[in-house]
């Protein structure tokens, strides 16, 4: 995993043929390997417990929740926060969707789950802004744009409204 001008790619899928044992065995490892993933912000741990997202122990609100699990990038300086992206894993349909959790001294705040539905996400800070650039799943060829800016998220310039319901933040099929 890089960041700040790298490709991020969380995860990608195994079809070969031994597909079937090759995914049940990776499940398995995917989910061990998950209780212990963290990062180290500049405010305290960023983890996933019981696929859900925590910070400094105690799970984010609303609550964080991966479809197949989760996964994080290392955490990214910006200003006087830090964020860490976090990359619902899902199925061959929609293989990823992200979302943007920041913390600072004091406070954090996420975002939901977006994406074109593509596990591979270019990151780029500019001055408190966050571009995350990914490849359309529709549209061979085209990359689109999403920036997260004060807590906000929006797709080529236009804001996305996608609020958690009922205090949960759950994987969806993509914004395309």
């Amino acid at each position: 995993m890089r960041h700040l001008g790298h490709t991020l790619r969380l995860s990608r899928i195994f079809w070969g043929p031994f597909a079937t044992l090759a995914l049940v065995a990776g499940i398995s490892t995917m989910a061990q390997a998950q209780q212990t993933q963290a990062q180290q912000t500049r405010f305290g741990p960023v983890a996933i417990s019981k696929d859900r997202i925590t910070w400094r122990g105690h799970a984010v609100h609303p609550v964080l929740t991966g479809n197949s699990g989760l996964m994080l990038s290392p955490s990214i300086a910006m200003g006087d926060s830090d964020i860490v992206v976090v990359q619902s894993i899902g199925g061959s349909l929609c293989p990823a969707t992200f979302a943007v959790l920041q913390v600072s001294r004091k406070k954090e705040q996420h975002t939901n789950f977006f994406g074109t539905c593509s596990d591979i996400v270019h990151t780029k800070v500019v001055g408190n802004t966050l571009q995350l650039r990914m490849p359309s799943m529709h549209t061979n060829g085209v990359q689109r744009t999403y920036t997260y800016h004060d807590g906000l998220v929006s797709k080529e310039g236009v804001l996305l409204n996608s609020p958690c319901t009922k205090g949960i933040c759950e994987n969806y099929f993509g914004d395309e």
